[in-house]
This record gives structure tokens, sequence and C-alpha cells, in this order.
């Protein structure tokens, strides 16, 4: 139900109607509370356990130890980040042979025999406390099989990974899984957090450190092999003490190498043997990369010199989990080497010529990979498009160039990274950052961010990656998304199979219209076009002039439930297409009808309050606050426009709205109240109007308040200058 505010904790109590300190409120809150940061990086180690493209483990036991004997046990051991206390996580779990899971040394779940020999994928729940939590696994080998599959139960938006918990490998992402033992563990000897490896009962994979033999050789070729006329990197970091001094950087080679400060080449010997250069710097930080083409032997060691003593170096990167202090990439050949410039553009891979690669550590398998770990900032989710639309139109419209700019950082990480994406899922299985694009099976995936990116692309240079991942996202609206013989946008994925939404119009809709603006292509207009017509068919409801939220086609009728957001992204979104589509189109006349039906039925279901609510014809249903701040955008735009001749009955109700969004959903820090979470669908209205919370500053809520308080903005000075025409009259 609606959180309903205290009086004097509203917006309404401290700036009253006002519009521009509620914007403001929103939106520095939302950017204090997710400020801009990069994805982690962390250590990965290749002959570990990987996820597969569902993003669960799997812990294929029997192809690691196929001579284990039945009975036999192997434990894995990681952990997992809680930022609360008493927060409960929800895994998915199929058990290929009798399966425990323990969190913190409790047992949460135990397979039973018939799920194990189904292969059946059941739930696991844990409360997690403050901090780090330990998660281990018990297998136990039978004939029919030797491990599971153990991950999250929520791919597109819940992504879970492990987190390695020894001393030795802290902080790596992945599993330490243990030979087989013959005898299980006592609950009080399970492995926890802090506990070293070298020495533990348990021999722990993968191999952690390098073998004698192969310590004798250079890093380069315990790395890399023997390679010949092939060329590597070594890149490190370290910080020059002194203003405006000078160091040298000393070494002995066992082939030409190359000596780069800041990408400036500093020293250059096509032959083996000792070097010792001079070099001019400022105080700071300094990356040292060393590039080195092999003749008959890999080898190159460098130190740096202020005087008689040797500055530490450190790692380039902060990477969790990681050895030593230089980074490494090859090898490659001549053709596929890498400009210098290019080393430290982390969020592409590297062409060499065969599956392409990227920068590791000097240990076994070893390689850097970056994780999706903040909270929303650098995520790709469509609550998230609609949020970054309404704080790029509120920087825009009030002046504030660092909201623009946060946006266009937010939008910029995902599509700058989206190639290694694609190439980190293609080595790995499941990539670590950008989930839901990395398998598009929805509107949902791909349209609402799309959208956005689109809009911040609008003469932005700045977004790479942004144009060809828009061709992509176009491609597969037009051809890949499922449809219904009329063309209709039709879901045929888990998450509602077989029907219609009316979330599915703004999910493709203004996509479609920016793809349109970019491409010039009249068909992607006129195929959105072509959707309000079409889901009109299916979702209209005559009797109460609401759209239904969903058509089942598995019970072939609609639900005529007209939830309240559902009916907010038809009239947000058909605004959105009017102001873009042709007046000439052919279909214009009958869309601003829809329009205008729909914006008059509309008007009957607001509240003395302002608000409409939940479930839209059930005066018994919360106020809600997302399907409210869409009618206000589609009223203000439509009175702006032209499209409501009634002026003053649409301006009235949207500024009675707007005032009760600063009384009842914006407080007076900027926290927004009464958003309903992401729904499933049903065709009772219970589900909505009780089943169906609101949650403290939902993301399918903030963006679009800042939206509608952008209109009515624009609404004010349009007035205004209606105003001060009649005054020249």
């Amino acid at each position: 139900m609606m959180t309903i505010l205290r009086r004097h904790d509203s917006r309404f109590e401290k700036t009253g109607a006002n519009i521009e300190p509620a914007l403001l409120a929103l939106s520095n809150r939302y950017v204090a509370e997710h400020p801009a940061e990069p994805y982690v990086y962390r250590a990965f180690n290749r002959e570990g356990i990987q996820r597969a493209e569902d993003f669960r483990y799997r812990f294929n036991l029997d192809e690691r130890f196929p001579n284990a004997r039945t009975g036999q046990h192997s434990y894995a051991w990681g952990k997992v980040w809680s930022d609360a206390a008493d927060m409960e996580l929800n895994w998915s779990v199929t058990a290929f042979c009798p399966m425990e899971i323990f969190v913190n040394g409790i047992s949460v779940f135990r397979s039973l025999p018939h799920e194990e020999n189904e292969r059946l994928t059941k739930g696991c729940r844990a409360v997690l406390g403050h901090g780090w939590n330990d998660v281990v696994l018990k297998f136990t080998k039978t004939l029919a099989g030797f491990g599971g599959a153990f991950g999250t139960s929520n791919t597109k938006w819940v992504i879970y990974h492990s987190v390695i918990s020894s001393n030795e490998r802290d902080g790596q992402e992945g599993w330490l899984y243990s030979e087989p033992l013959q005898q299980p563990l006592p609950m009080d000897q399970l492995p926890r957090a802090g506990q070293s490896e070298r020495g533990d009962k348990l021999k722990w994979h993968p191999k952690l450190e390098w073998q004698a033999a192969e310590l004798s050789a250079s890093p380069m070729t315990r790395l890399f092999g023997a390679a010949a006329a092939r060329t590597g990197f070594a890149w490190t970091r370290f910080h020059h003490p002194i203003i405006a001094g000078s160091c040298r950087i000393k070494g002995l080679t066992a082939s030409g190498v190359t000596i780069f400060i800041d990408g400036q080449k500093v020293y250059h010997s096509d032959q083996p043997g000792e070097f010792d250069v001079p070099v001019a710097l400022t105080f700071g930080e300094h990356n040292l990369i060393l590039k080195q083409k092999a003749m008959s032997e890999w080898g190159v060691e460098a130190a740096v010199w202020i005087d008689d003593r040797i500055l530490p170096l450190s790692s380039p990167l902060a990477v969790n989990g990681g050895f030593g202090n230089w980074l490494y990439l090859g090898p490659f050949d001549e053709i596929h080497v890498p400009k210098i410039d290019q080393l430290t553009e982390l969020y592409l891979p590297y062409e060499d010529g065969v599956l392409g690669t990227y920068w590791r550590m000097d240990a076994p398998g070893t390689w850097v990979r970056p994780y999706m770990e903040a909270p929303l900032f650098g995520k790709w989710n469509y609550p998230l498009g609609v949020t970054l639309y309404g704080l790029l139109e509120a920087g825009r419209t009030l002046g504030r160039d660092d909201l623009v700019q946060y946006v266009n950082a937010h939008v910029g990480q995902s599509t700058s990274w989206y190639t290694y994406m694609k190439w980190d899922q293609q080595q790995y299985g499941s990539p670590g950052i950008l989930h839901p694009i990395a398998h598009i099976d929805s509107l949902d995936d791909c349209g609402s961010f799309g959208s956005v990116m689109l809009e911040a692309f609008k003469g932005n240079i700045q977004l790479p990656g942004a144009e060809p991942f828009a061709h992509e996202i176009g491609h597969y609206m037009a051809h890949v998304q499922e449809r219904l013989h009329d063309g209709a946008f039709y879901r045929e994925h888990p998450h509602g199979a077989h029907t219609i939404w009316a979330d599915d119009l703004y999910m493709a809709v203004p996509f479609l219209c920016r793809y349109y603006q970019l491409t010039g292509e009249e068909s992607y207009i006129s195929d959105a076009a072509n959707q309000f017509l079409l889901y009109k068919k299916y979702l209209f409801m005559p009797k109460t002039g609401l759209m239904s939220h969903v058509y089942d086609f598995k019970q072939n009728m609609a639900t005529e439930v007209p939830w309240g957001r559902g009916n907010g992204w038809v009239l947000f979104s058909l605004s959105e297409l009017l102001t873009v589509l042709p007046a000439e189109h052919p279909k214009r006349g009958e869309l601003l009808g829809m329009f205008q039906t729909l914006s008059a039925s509309y008007l009957a279901y607001q509240s003395e309050e302002g608000l409409w609510r939940q479930v839209m014809d059930d005066t018994d249903a919360y106020l809600e606050t997302s399907c409210t701040a869409m009618f206000i955008y589609a009223y203000a735009r439509g009175v702006r426009s032209g499209w409501l001749t009634e002026e003053s009955i649409y301006t009235e109700s949207a500024y009675l709205a707007w005032e009760g969004l600063t009384r009842h959903s914006i407080d007076a820090k900027g926290n927004l109240h009464g958003v309903c979470r992401g729904s499933g669908y049903s065709f009772s209205s219970y589900y909505y109007m009780y089943d169906l919370h609101t949650q403290l500053n939902d993301t399918h809520g903030i963006g679009i308040v800042l939206l509608a308080g952008v209109e009515m903005l624009r609404l004010q000075a349009w007035l205004q200058e209606k105003e001060n025409q009649l005054m020249k009259i």
C-alpha cells in the first residue's frame, strides 16, 4: 500500500507546488545516492568454475574428477556481499547428485532424490547478514552424477557472482572447489572467510601458484609460451615523488624492447641486454609499459630508480584478488599489434587474429574481468531508461549540465563496454556486465534504455558504440521480436508467455520514434503507429474507456484490469509518438483521436487528491505515483501541442495532479513514495491492489515524475507566452 506522507514531511510543506525545487530535490537525491562509478575489476581464473548462458555456475565435477568414487564428497567455497542485514537472496539450484547448501555455516537447502533424478530446478532462499557471507556447496558423488548448477533466480535483474574467500585469493570472482573426500566435513569445520587454503585439509582447485619449473621461466613465457617473432606488453604504475625531477628506468631484456611512460616512447632497442634510461618526470602517478618482440625467448625485467633507491610498483588497475604489480597482454602477430594509446582503452578486447584477448596476471589461468556491482550506476534495464530520460530532460531544462553529464556518463559506460561484453560472453559463457542485453529476448531488454541512449546521442559524439548498438536494437525490433500475424508485438518469453502487455507500447515506441529520427526510415515510425492501433484492438475496454493491462492468448481474452501504470505507459508513449509523427502520416488522425479519447476517459478517474489509482476504476485501490506522473506529462504536452482543445480542463487537471504529487509522493528530502513495484499480471484486481506494494525511490517512478515536472514547466512557459500575446492585442 502507498505510504501516506505526514504533512510536515512533504515537499509541499517546504516549497508548495513549485516545480523547480521538487525537480532539484528528486534529481539531487538520486545522483547523490548513485554516484558515477566504474565497473569493478576482479581477477578471474579460466580453469575454475564458470557461469553458463543462464548466468548460473556449472559445477561439472564429473568432468573435473573422472576417477571420483561413489559416495565421495566435494565442496565449493565462495562468498557474497550484502549491503544490509536481513537481506533475502534467492538462488536457482539444479542438483545432479545429492547437494546441500550452507550459508554462514547454516544449512539452507538440501536436494531430494526425485529432484536429483529428474534434474529439476528448485528455488533456494537465504537471509544474509550485512557484509560478506560465506556460501558453501556440498556435492556427493553417485553413479548418476556429480555436481550441479547454482546461481541467480532472476537473470535480468539480480545477477549473482561468487567471490573467493581464501586469504590467498580474496576478491577473485568464482569458487574454490575441493578434491573429493571420503568423509564429509563436520559442520563446524566448513570453510569460512579469512581461512588460508595453503595447508588446509582440503586440496583446493583451481591451481593457485606456478610450479617450480614454470617459475624458472619469465612471466611472458609462462603466460604466452614460446612465441618467436610475436609481441607482448607488460604494464605497471609507479608514483614519482619529486616535482619536476628525474628518474632512471633500468633493466635487462632477452630481446628487443620499447619503453613507454604515459604513452610516450622513451627508449627502444632491437637488441637484448641491459638498459639504463634517464627520464624527466612530474610529481605523481605514471604508467610504465614495456613492449617486447620475442626472439628465441621472452623476458624483460625493469625497475624505476631515483638516485640509489628503487621506487615501488603497483598494479595499474585496482584488481580485486589480483597478483603482483604487472599486467600482461599478448601475444600478437605483426598485423594485430595494438597501438600504444589503445592499451589503456579497457572497454574493448584486443584483436589477436584468433579469439581476441585481454589483460591477464602472472598466475595460472588468471585474467582481469570487469563486473557490475554498483546498485544502479552503469546498469542497463528498462526502468533506468526512463529514470535517465527524466534526469536528462531535467538537466537540459534547468540548465544543470552536471545532470546531463551524469546521464551521458551512465549511458556512455553502457555503450562503450558493449563490444567487450559480447567478447566476454563468448569467452566465458556469461558476462559480468550488461546482463540484460547479453541475451536480448524481449522489448524490455532493449527499448527503454535504447530510447534514452538515442536521446543522449543526439549531437553527442562522446557516446562510443551508441549508433551501432542502436542499429542492433532496430534490427531486433524489426526482424527478431515476436509478433502476431497482424504485426502486433507479442511476448513469448517466460515472463508472460503468449500475451500482449500495455507496457510494451513504452518498451518499443519511444525507441522506434528516435530510431526513425536517426535513420530517416519511415517504416519505423509507421510500425510505431500501427502498434497503437493494434494494441487498442486487443486492450481497449469501451465500457470504461480504459485499457486492460494484458491480453492473454492462452485464455483468448483480456484481463480487463485497468492497471494505472499500464494505462500511463499508453498515454505517455502516444504523446511521444504524436510529437514525432509527420503531420501528413495517414494514421495521424486516428492516433490523435485515440489520444483524445483516452485523455477524456482518464479525467473521470482522477481522485480528489489529484492522483490516479493503482487500479483506475476501483476507489479502494491506493493512489499511485507513476501513473499520475504519466497523465500529467501527457496532458501538459497535449495542451501545449494543441492536441487537447479543452485547454482549461486538462491544464487544471495537470496542476491538481502535480500538487497532489508534492503533497503525497515527494518528501522534503527528495525521496519518492507511492510507486508500484515492477509487476506481473493477473485477471484479479486483488493482485494489483494488495500484492503489488509500493517501493521507496523505485526507478519505475523517479524519471517519469521528473519528466512530468519538465512538461509542467514547459506548459507554464507556453501559457505565459499565450497570455503575453493576448495582452498585446
